[in-house]
């Protein structure tokens, strides 16, 4: 029993420990309740009244109250901070600290307006659009049509120096030393020098998503302080002008920015993110990515992806990946990957791939790669793929493969591999259906070759075959292609022949010269789809009349495939009679040697 009660008396001194803190806690000496009934005493004394009832001292500095001031209170049964608000009226804060109450001045409104009126100085009109601007505290505003502003100040740090601008008119700089609401601020006109900085960082607020996202007012402050840029560590923004440097987003370069739903800044030197878009006035270094577009002024370093569109007014050196369009005015040194366009005004070293369309307007080399169509003003050496078509208005060196056409509006070395293709001056080799050269020193490979400045020809001769036939030899004297037809129409032995082949050519001496050429004749017998094959190979001594007309004649080994087809009653059956033939182990196969002679005609300017 005796245990027992000696443990309840334990549990009760532990609880008792236990709830004073809290009791002596909720006792505060603010809390503490005290009466006070002063005539004309001093504040002294009232304050020794009050800490005598409460039990605890006063700490206050005596600069900032006057204990000889005279006082009438009276305060039945109050809180000690009622009766001290009522004293003092409120222009006092209180600190507890053990036995003392500290008496410090109030804490201070951190924010104020200042407000006045922007004046021409000559004209005394009000300056609209003018900007009001302190560079310490990164705050600004904009006058009305009037010239009347009004700047929320968050820190009430006197004195503040304000700078005014506007273009057309000088910077002026003020200092206010205490709050006021009715400035007056003459400012003057100034002649205007375009700064060649100024006029590149507003290319980009210029543009039509420029002018379509960012307010009038935006774009007007940023063209008045367009001089004043600061960086500082990050941004976040939900809108232009709405986010932690208000209207002045445009004058800072972050490390990093995380922009809702679109951002205008001065520059990036780390990344930006945004939900919808990006806008910046300087350079981007690193990363800037956007869900919809990206549009930067200067100079972007690293790599810029966005789902939509990329515009950069200046260069690129790194990566800009773009879902629809991607344009830089200047140049690329690296990679510009679009899922529609890509365009680079100036030069690019690197890589440009387009789902349609790459454009380039500098001499460039690297690669261009498009769905349908590649375009390059300047020179350009290295490799072009498209779809459609691959067109250099100058000097090519390289590759040009297309599904349609290939286009070297001057000189091209290297190879152009398309059905179609063009070559102003041909230093390399052409593979397709057409080839076209106005001049060539390289090999032209195709069912048609026209090159202007050339030995081409057309031939009028009779051979072993048919007695007449007509050739076109198109391209140079180094290599030649040949369409041919010929027939013969009238007796037993009808005979009809097409095909195709090349030959070369070349002249040891002014009047003689020599041809090899090597063709592909089909033998009509009666039958499209049963036409047996000759193979030609034959050569010849020519003799120029002038000019314009060549004498040939000479010697040709045939090999005819009759492909197991019976020749009908009417047509001429191979190996002709009379002419040396050789066994062949095939006996589908025949050959013979032959001959040729004729008549050839230059054509085009030699």
């Amino acid at each position: 029993m005796n245990q027992t009660f000696t443990l309840l008396k334990a549990i009760k001194f532990v609880l008792i420990m236990l709830i004073m803190p809290c009791a002596t806690y909720a006792q505060g000496i603010l809390n503490k309740t005290v009466t006070v009934s002063a005539k004309g005493e001093t504040v002294s004394a009232v304050l020794k009244i009050i800490s005598d009832q409460g039990k605890f001292y006063f700490s206050y500095n005596s600069n900032i109250i006057s204990g000889d001031s005279l006082v009438t209170l009276n305060a039945a049964q109050q809180s000690v901070k009622h009766v001290l608000d009522q004293l003092f009226s409120g222009r006092y804060q209180y600190r507890e600290k053990g036995d003392y109450l500290i008496i410090l001045p109030a804490a201070k409104e951190r924010t104020f307006y200042i407000s006045g009126h922007i004046l021409d100085q000559e004209t005394r009109s009000g300056v609209d659009y003018a900007s009001v601007y302190s560079r310490q505290l990164l705050v600004s505003t904009l006058t009305d049509d009037e010239g009347h502003f009004r700047l929320r100040i968050k820190d009430r740090t006197l004195p503040l120096t304000l700078m005014i601008s506007k273009v057309g008119y000088g910077d002026t700089t003020i200092v206010i030393n205490q709050e006021s609401a009715d400035l007056r601020i003459n400012i003057s006109q100034k002649a205007v020098d375009l700064d060649p900085l100024i006029v590149r960082y507003s290319e980009g607020e210029a543009t039509w998503l420029g002018r379509f996202f960012l307010s009038a007012k935006l774009r007007a402050q940023s063209r008045n302080i367009g001089r004043f840029f600061v960086a500082l560590p990050y941004q976040a923004s939900l809108t232009p002008g709405l986010g932690t440097h208000g209207r002045m987003s445009s004058q800072v370069v972050n490390k990093f920015s995380l922009n809702l739903l679109g951002g205008y800044t001065a520059g990036v030197d780390g990344a930006e993110i945004a939900g919808g878009f990006n806008i910046s006035k300087q350079d981007v270094r690193y990363a800037q990515l956007a869900g919809i577009f990206n549009v930067v002024s200067g100079d972007v370093t690293g790599a810029q992806l966005a789902g939509l569109f990329n515009h950069i007014l200046d260069s690129l050196s790194g990566v800009q990946v773009s879902g629809f369009a991607g344009i830089v005015k200047k140049n690329i040194e690296g990679v510009q990957m679009s899922g529609f366009l890509g365009r680079s005004a100036g030069t690019l070293h690197g890589v440009q791939v387009s789902g349609a369309i790459g454009l380039l307007g500098g001499d460039s080399d690297g690669a261009q790669v498009s769905g349908a169509y590649n375009h390059a003003s300047g020179n350009y050496n290295g490799v072009q793929v498209s779809g459609g078509a691959n067109v250099v208005r100058k000097d090519f060196s390289g590759g040009q493969i297309s599904g349609g056409v290939n286009i070297g509006k001057s000189g091209v070395r290297g190879f152009q591999l398309a059905p179609v293709n063009v070559a102003r001056r041909l230093h390399g080799t052409q593979l397709g259906i057409i080839n076209i050269a106005d001049s060539s020193s390289g090999l032209s490979l195709g069912l048609i070759n026209i090159i202007r400045k050339s030995t081409s020809n057309i031939s009028i001769y009779a051979s072993d075959i048919v007695p007449a036939n007509v050739a076109w030899k198109m391209g140079t004297h180094r290599f030649y292609s040949i369409l041919m037809a010929g027939a013969t129409t009238g007796g037993p032995n009808r005979t009809y022949t097409f095909g195709a082949g090349f030959g070369f050519e070349f002249f040891p001496f002014r009047k003689f010269g020599f041809f090899t050429e090597i063709m592909n004749q089909n033998i009509y017998t009666s039958d499209w789809y049963r036409i047996p094959s000759l193979y030609r190979f034959q050569t010849a001594i020519t003799y120029k009349l002038n000019k314009r007309f060549l004498l040939f004649a000479g010697p040709a080994f045939s090999l005819y495939d009759s492909a197991g087809f019976e020749t009908e009653k009417g047509f001429k059956s191979f190996p002709p009679k009379h002419y040396p033939n050789f066994k062949m182990s095939n006996k589908n196969l025949a050959s013979w040697i032959g001959w040729q002679g004729g008549l050839s005609w230059r054509y085009g300017k030699l």
